[in-house]
């Protein structure tokens, strides 16, 4: 659950020969009135106009652009159950923060919102359905606020950006008891929280850099709360939710519906932080029919 797709290869060989590259210089330039959008975002790749490397996994033939953002725990493989689902009806690209090696002023929510920016100009020449999870979900609602040109319709799954109990009280060198603790928060269904899983995680978090970074990035989406802007959110908007969500709980979803104005919410039972993960069937059905019903990219413009 925790490692990359095994089938790599073949999504990015499919991916490679279907994108419409923009020129980086022009990029750049393009990047930088969006960078004063954002507002105090200053990357280090971005200062340094030095093109960063994003791992990516695409497929799909036909449909809408999808482009899925995990969280701050997240992986590649977040998405692996369902990814094949989606390649049914859209073409979706799961790109990877890569929050435990980037530069500290480049894991903040802003700046990791205009990464995101830098890859659909880069490899898309219409707007994309920005599907995010937990901190994803922050990122491409602040991606939204800052260029909806770029933005068809958004997908959002128990996203940060108004509450949730982040782990900014993550501690230097956590145990496989705060771990598995934190898995038991995020999983309704216990089966995803095995040995496995938690050793990986464990020994990711064993280095001291890499934990300092997950506390840095998850105080960025604890000060940037969106309650005041979610207003000016125009494109239609799709909340999937876990009712047994222990990290954005359920009354978070309700004022993220409330605020946004053209949202839709749909829960389910038995389920927590991690919809795409513990009922993928279900998160697929109700992502394709809300783009059937509502998405623009066949008659949008190219950016």
């Amino acid at each position: 659950m925790w490692g990359a797709f095994k089938h790599l290869a073949s999504y990015v060989s499919s991916h490679v020969s279907n994108v419409q590259c923009m020129d980086e210089e022009g990029l750049f330039l393009t990047l930088e009135s969006a960078a004063e959008r954002y507002g105090r975002c200053d990357p280090l790749w971005f200062r340094e106009k030095r093109s960063p490397v994003i791992d990516s996994i695409a497929g799909g033939k036909e449909g809408p652009e999808m482009l899925l953002l995990h969280g701050l725990f997240g992986a590649l493989s977040n998405w692996e159950s369902v990814f094949p689902l989606f390649e049914k009806f859209s073409r979706p690209t799961a790109i990877k923060f890569p929050l435990l090696s980037l530069h500290r002023s480049e894991v903040k929510i802003k700046s990791l919102a205009l990464l995101t920016e830098y890859f659909i100009r880069k490899e898309h020449s219409k707007p994309v359905v920005l599907c995010g999870n937990s901190l994803g979900g922050h990122v491409a609602l602040r991606l939204c606020l800052a260029s909806p040109e770029l933005v068809d319709c958004l997908v959002l799954a128990g996203t940060s950006g108004l509450y949730e109990h982040t782990v900014d009280s993550l501690p230097v060198r956590p145990k496989h008891d705060f771990v598995r603790d934190h898995m038991y928060r995020v999983f309704w269904d216990t089966k995803f929280i095995t040995d496995e899983a938690v050793n990986e995680i464990a020994s990711t978090l064993a280095q001291r850099e890499h934990v300092l970074n997950l506390i840095h990035a998850a105080r960025s989406a604890k000060r940037d709360n969106l309650q005041n802007l979610l207003s000016k959110i125009a494109v239609p908007t799709l909340l999937l939710w876990g009712e047994d969500d222990q990290v954005t709980t359920l009354d978070v979803a309700h004022q993220f519906n409330q605020l946004i104005p053209n949202s839709t919410l749909v829960t389910i039972k038995n389920c927590g932080h991690a919809p795409m993960i513990e009922h993928p069937e279900w998160f697929a059905d109700e992502v394709d029919k809300f783009l059937r019903k509502h998405s623009r990219v066949a008659s949008s413009n190219p950016i």
